[in-house]
């Protein structure tokens, strides 16, 4: 008997891709479709010789034991629709995940609206540079890492636990099928506008994740985040380990450098001063999380500060492409308000009196919303410029309109590159903000600048 075959539907998607560099380590023998078939994903696969099909053509999906469905496909798929006709096998990535190669694991997941891809990136280092051969599977491009998920020879598994839903047919929160033994929540605001009305409904994920953990396990939440505490009032049947910026909680941190480069930790009373190449008071959130979670695996202050301190970051996140004295030019994956505000205040913070110009993209569905275009509005107040991208020109205008800041509408990428270059003042910096690829702006924006 050979080995049993799965084909991963959106396999492109970096959920599903991750799926399938396991499953291939595992023994599987996998083969995926998209439609959106673009590096770093395609090349991810194609360095593990994972065949990808472009489309989801009924006569090109090939014969599997089972099919994994992922959450970007619906009901009016032509594949969906001939496995469903045909009654053939299949599954949602986290139902499959959690059967597959979570079974037996001692499972540290990291959730929250914000800063999980590089919390669990950071885990991810922390334990390795321990000398533990973890498992993990990130939603990025960790730069500590060849690959976005691997297996590991132990029983320790760090997993990005993301509240959108599994998939059509299972719309329960991905997470829930993840059973962890650590959890960290960075944060909790109102997000995927697509599948949840308003934020009540997300606690009640949370709450219904929190359900399925023993009383063995421990919960790691930031101390003044009301909607996290108001999921904890909810039921909690596992320790709770809080932590901050307060002096008086057992675990915080606070700065030694403005732009928080330079941090002091305190954990139960040891103390400990970092120094790395991250900046942004929300990274070191995500570093004294990330802290507390391997500590629950014995690894000590000490020792987790030292792999921080070589945490080379996740791509897309704050990911400086080019420093010079002339200008500098990041990408962030923001497309929420707060991680936008959070993300411009680290920039603020770190390059004081440089102008910044702000490139943000209404992408997600619930940036399109309007529902927190107040809060956008607020978020932008540290940059000097920005340059709203999106199909909405109401919506931009009204943003426009009220922006504490100079503001103006993207209305091609070529020409936003072109006037960006133009207009450069030496030491600028340049961010730009999206979820998606922003139309390559950051790949035209790089080119330009670096020929200018």
């Amino acid at each position: 008997m050979g080995r049993e075959r799965i084909h991963i539907l959106g396999i492109c998607g970096t959920f599903m891709g991750g799926i399938a560099l396991l499953a291939k380590e595992a023994g599987f023998e996998v083969t995926g479709s998209d439609e959106n078939i673009y590096p770093p994903m395609s090349e991810h696969l194609s360095s593990q010789n994972i065949d990808v099909i472009d489309g989801y053509e009924i006569n090109n999906i090939p014969k599997a034991d089972i099919y994994l469905i992922g959450n970007v496909l619906s009901r009016d798929n032509i594949a969906v629709e001939h496995i469903l006709k045909s009654g053939l096998p299949f599954s949602s990535g986290p139902a499959w995940l959690a059967q597959n190669i979570l079974k037996g694991k001692r499972v540290l997941a990291v959730s929250g609206t914000h800063g999980k891809t590089t919390t669990t990136s950071m885990i991810s280092w922390i334990l390795e540079s321990n000398g533990l051969d973890i498992g993990y599977i990130i939603a990025g491009k960790p730069e500590n890492f060849k690959r976005s998920a691997r297996l590991g020879s132990n029983d320790i598994f760090v997993i990005e636990a993301d509240e959108y839903d599994s998939a059509f047919f299972d719309k329960r929160a991905k997470f829930i099928h993840y059973l962890p033994e650590v959890l960290v929540i960075n944060n909790l605001e109102f997000d995927h506008a697509d599948i949840y009305s308003d934020i009540s409904q997300i606690q009640k994920e949370f709450h219904n994740l929190l359900r399925t953990m023993s009383m063995k396990s421990s919960i790691i939440i930031p101390d003044r985040d009301l909607r996290i505490r108001e999921v904890i009032k909810m039921g909690l049947w596992s320790s709770l380990i809080t932590f901050g910026q307060t002096t008086s909680l057992s675990n915080f941190f606070e700065p030694v450098v403005s732009d928080y480069s330079k941090i002091r930790f305190s954990i139960e009373g040891k103390e400990k001063e970092m120094s790395w190449k991250m900046f942004g008071k929300h990274n070191a959130f995500n570093a004294l999380a990330s802290i507390l979670a391997v500590k629950k695996l014995n690894i000590s202050l000490s020792n987790s500060v030292s792999a921080l301190e070589n945490f080379l970051g996740v791509s897309r996140r704050q990911e400086v492409l080019i420093e010079k004295d002339s200008f500098v030019l990041i990408d962030d994956f923001a497309h929420h308000p707060t991680a936008i505000k959070e993300t411009l205040e680290g920039v603020r913070n770190r390059y004081k009196e440089r102008r910044v110009i702000a490139f943000i993209e209404l992408r997600s569905n619930t940036m399109k919303s309007g529902l927190h275009d107040q809060n956008l509005i607020k978020s932008v107040e540290n940059a000097d410029i920005v340059y709203w991208g999106g199909n909405d020109k109401k919506q931009i205008n009204s943003l426009i309109k009220h922006s504490p800041v100079k503001s103006n509408h993207i209305n091609s990428i070529e020409k936003a590159v072109k006037d960006t270059v133009k207009d450069l003042n030496k030491g600028d910096v340049v961010i730009m903000m999206s979820n998606g690829n922003f139309g390559d702006l950051g790949k035209k924006l790089k080119v330009a600048l670096e020929h200018s």
